[in-house]
Order: C-alpha cells, then structure tokens, then sequence
C-alpha cells in the first residue's frame, strides 16, 4: 500500500491551485493537515487527513476534489454568514 507523500500531495495541489501557496504538515500520529492561502490573504486549512485512505494518482485526485470541494462549502457559508 502506497501512502501519499507531503511532496507528492504538495506538488498535486500546487498544480491545481496555481493561484495560492500550499503547505502540508505530516503530522506525529501520521495525518496530515493542508493550508491553503490564497491572494488576498484567504487562508484554508483542513487537518487531520488519514493519508491511508488515499493511495497513487486516484487517490490524490480524489483527495484534492475533496479539498476543493471543501473550499468552496466554506466559501459559500462564510458569504452567507456575512450576508445575514
């Protein structure tokens, strides 16, 4: 079983997110945590990512659709929140 490494993880969203710096932290129980900042200061993170659960290219690819997926229910609630 291959885990995914923080440098492979790294480079996948970093290609992905050209627009935005990538960080990746291997944690000491072996999850990970990903923060994401963008332009104008925006900053994403999600922490404690069980790297088992994500093997090779399809997992990386599911991963970063998750975290994508992530970002923007975050971004639609803080609008809505700062709307209501």
């Amino acid at each position: 079983m291959d885990t995914l490494t923080k440098a492979e993880i790294e480079m996948a969203l970093s290609a992905r997110l050209p627009n935005c710096a990538v960080k990746c932290t291997i944690n000491p129980d072996g999850t990970l945590s990903i923060t994401v900042l963008a332009h104008g200061a925006d900053q994403f993170t999600i922490a404690n990512i069980n790297r088992a659960h994500y093997h090779a290219e399809c997992g990386i690819n599911r991963l970063i659709r998750e975290i994508l997926e992530e970002m923007v229910m975050s971004r639609q609630s803080s609008k809505l929140s700062s709307t209501g």
